[in-house]
């Protein structure tokens, strides 16, 4: 009959895009642990590390940080934003090309 599904197709597992599959990584970061995003190569400050709040107030805390010369990222970074969003963070960053970095 037209329009029957199969039990196996019902069961199969929506694939997420790549914005919700990021936010969920995000949605996933726990105490002191932190998540770090290297940006295009048009961004003068390419890394962006996302962070729980230890503080009262926004859930994470974004912070912008540039590359040293070793293309690395520098150790001076800047408190860039908060947000209680990891969507609006992974939105953020796949706008700006951004992808998980591995040092």
């Amino acid at each position: 009959m037209f329009g029957s599904h199969s039990d196996s197709a019902v069961k199969e597992q929506k694939k997420l895009n790549p914005k919700d599959a990021m936010a969920q990584k995000i949605e996933a970061i726990s105490g002191s642990t932190e998540m770090v995003f290297k940006l295009g190569q048009i961004y003068v400050k390419p890394f962006i590390t996302v962070a729980l709040n230890p503080e009262k107030g926004k859930k994470f805390i974004v912070f912008q940080e540039a590359a040293g010369t070793d293309g690395k990222p520098g150790g001076k970074r800047g408190k860039f934003w908060e947000t209680n969003n990891a969507k609006e963070i992974a939105g953020w960053v796949l706008e700006r090309e951004g992808s998980p970095y591995q040092a």
